[in-house]
């Protein structure tokens, strides 16, 4: 009788239990961060559905589905939007995009998957996961149908002592992506202090640089003077990163462009010295 006494109170414990659990499965999925976060999502996606929040971090992600597809956004604890990711279909792709893809040597190669991929002070990108037979690539195109970059899969794991450098160095931050390129250099792209930061080690896992967006108006005039020279002012800026190499050089990096003209890249140092590799 006590063996049945006492298994009765187990199952009774047991449902108390599952309960507990199921009532903090409804927590979670009805959590919502504060005002100015929840302002700042629905202005910038005014037309989003089924939105449901997670806290990763300090930084606050919203799930959401728009035009029928799923949608991540993330946002800083104020407000502040940092990155979006939207899953596309190929045909809604612009020509342009399609263009690039189909007259690149991958063109015969399966597409997968395509995600839109629009990142603070950074133009948007589309990534096209694609295959053939047991390869797997990913292309990054811009908007005019530019491939600007290919990758393998995504690591499974990070290694481990990628795993520290980032742990060290940025302890706030969230790994959002990262892939190995055919070169054998794996980046690892990081939400740090609001900004979408891309780490870069060698073959052998060792740290080469760290890169991020800056807009010209957050350049130093001392640097942007450098480009008033004879060698640079008939170009205009098209991107600005600031990077920190191992070497524990800290410049910005300017890719300029001219109409009939090679692109061509200047690393200026904050004081207004050019770096020379």
């Amino acid at each position: 009788m006590r063996g049945k006494i006492l298994m009765v109170t187990l199952w009774i414990a047991s449902l108390f239990v599952f309960a507990a659990c199921h009532d903090d499965d409804d927590d979670d999925k009805s959590y919502k961060p504060g005002k100015s976060v929840v302002e700042a999502f629905t202005a910038k996606f005014p037309n989003a559905t089924a939105v449901s929040w997670e806290k990763n971090g300090v930084y606050e992600k919203a799930e959401f589905r728009e035009a029928g597809q799923e949608c991540e956004a993330w946002f800083g604890k104020d407000g502040e939007w940092v990155m979006t990711e939207k899953d596309m279909l190929y045909a809604n792709l612009p020509e342009k995009v399609k263009t690039g893809f189909t007259g690149s040597i991958y063109g015969s190669w399966k597409v997968e998957d395509v995600e839109y991929v629009d990142r603070v002070n950074t133009s948007p990108v589309y990534r096209l996961e694609i295959e053939n037979a047991s390869q797997e690539m990913y292309l990054y195109f811009d908007e005019e149908g530019e491939l600007i970059k290919q990758a393998e899969e995504n690591a499974v794991d990070l290694p481990a002592t990628v795993s520290s450098f980032i742990t060290q160095n940025y302890p706030k931050a969230l790994v959002v992506h990262d892939e190995r390129w055919q070169d054998g250099i794996l980046e690892v792209d990081i939400l740090d202090e609001n900004q979408v930061k891309e780490v870069l080690f060698a073959r052998d896992n060792s740290w080469i640089k760290t890169s991020w967006p800056v807009l010209e108006a957050n350049v130093p005039q001392v640097v942007l003077d450098v480009l008033k020279g004879e060698a640079y002012n008939t170009f205009s800026i098209d991107n600005i990163h600031f990077i920190q190499y191992a070497s524990g050089d800290n410049v910005y990096h300017f890719l300029l462009k001219k109409e009939h003209s090679m692109d061509i890249s200047v690393e200026i140092y904050p004081d207004g010295s050019i770096r020379l590799d």
